[in-house]
């Protein structure tokens, strides 16, 4: 009896007081964002946009996703919440469904760079949401969940929303408006509660939150690395193009089966051990996939590295959540999707400079530097916290 209402409680943790209903937006917006991020760029190269308009197209959503989470917890301070978010997803539906009818370069831009200030809202304030629902010790778990469901929708709609595109080119953008104008209207009547931003954050949220931000950071340094650059690793490693999309499925399957797993772990040993683990594995994950002599082994270190890295996003945001007050988790959600943003727009660009510089190789080499200054970071942050306690227990 005992065993089956702790399992009971075990659930409520996870899934209780709303936090299914924002598993369930999740995996709506992941939808949505699936179609939004590539087919995107299919159709502007499908419409002959020029290559260098492309990039900067593409990189303007990270870059305003990065900058709106900031002037949204700054201008919204003392608002409901949840008009935050719907605002957020209602510009982004609309600019999702415009997007195709457009071949004009200075058009997509402005429509990209409001779909990354509408996204970075509802990154923003639906976290906020979550971890003002969820128990200490159940953070990591729960964070795993939300980016899982996030993740499968993403994956799904990727999948398949090309296939679409071939045959009606507006068809998967009016799909992915539609999930976003549902995401909101779940929101609206299923949400419980009224959930306000508070009006004051306090002044050293930074200073609390400097390791997790450098997570969501090296993160999305990574994860948008291996979906713009791998395939084109690949193709220069003379694999079959048929057979490019192996090495990203695998990652992208190695990320759903680890976020779980790893996020329990997370709050069986604490989150910041679990992150600064899962860091120092991914860098030799990384390294076995540029030195691998054969696909078969490349594929096996893709899915390692899918295992290990996906979890860091939420590992990092729990981590946040964990050493804020609730009246700073607003302002700690916004610099995390700053820094994820940011993350997510140069790893890209810096990786293909160091590959165009160096050679194929190097697809990984700045990622891995990251990732050794991630883990001196710590290093370096955890003595000073134990002279800080020393220092204490003398006086």
């Amino acid at each position: 009896m005992e065993q089956k209402t702790h399992k009971t409680g075990k659930l409520g943790d996870l899934f209780g007081g709303g936090k299914a209903v924002i598993y369930g937006i999740a995996l709506l917006v992941g939808t949505s964002v699936g179609v939004i991020n590539p087919l995107s760029t299919t159709h502007m190269t499908a419409n002959h946009g020029e290559e260098i308009w492309i990039g900067v197209i593409s990189s303007s959503y990270f870059f305003f996703m990065a900058l709106g989470s900031m002037a949204a917890d700054r201008t919204m301070r003392g608002t409901d919440m949840k008009r935050v978010i719907t605002s957020g997803l209602l510009l982004t539906a609309v600019c999702s469904a415009l997007f195709p009818l457009f071949t004009v370069n200075a058009v997509w831009l402005l429509l990209m760079s409001l779909m990354g200030i509408g996204i970075s809202c509802n990154m923003m304030g639906l976290q906020t949401a979550l971890h003002s629902l969820t128990g200490e010790k159940s953070l990591g778990m729960v964070s795993g969940m939300y980016s899982l469901c996030f993740a499968l929708g993403l994956i799904a709609s990727s999948a398949l929303a090309p296939m679409v595109y071939d045959q009606v080119a507006w068809l998967p953008f009016a799909f992915s408006s539609f999930c976003l104008v549902l995401a909101s209207a779940v929101i609206y009547f299923k949400l419980p509660g009224t959930l306000v931003i508070p009006g004051h954050a306090g002044k050293k949220v930074l200073s609390k939150i400097n390791l997790p931000l450098f997570g969501a950071f090296v993160y999305g340094f990574g994860e948008t690395i291996v979906v713009a650059l791998y395939p084109l690793y690949l193709i220069r490693e003379h694999v079959a193009v048929a057979q490019t999309g192996y090495g990203l499925s695998i990652f992208a399957v190695g990320s759903i089966l680890g976020l779980l797993p790893v996020t329990y772990l997370a709050d069986r040993i604490g989150c910041k051990r679990c992150l600064i683990l899962c860091v120092a594995i991914s860098i030799f994950t990384l390294l076995g996939i540029v030195n691998s002599g054969s696909m078969p082994l490349r594929l096996l270190f893709s899915f390692a590295s899918g295992f290990i890295i996906g979890p860091l996003y939420p590992l990092a945001m729990a981590l946040t959540a964990q050493v804020l007050t609730p009246a700073e988790r607003s302002s700690g959600n916004a610099l995390f999707t700053t820094f994820y943003g940011f993350g997510s727009a140069a790893g890209p660009f810096l990786s293909s400079v160091a590959m165009n510089a160096w050679g194929n190789q190097h697809l990984f080499t700045v990622c891995v530097l990251l990732f050794c200054l991630f883990l001196a970071h710590a290093a370096i942050t955890r003595k000073g916290s134990k002279v800080r306690v020393t220092k204490e227990e003398i006086l």
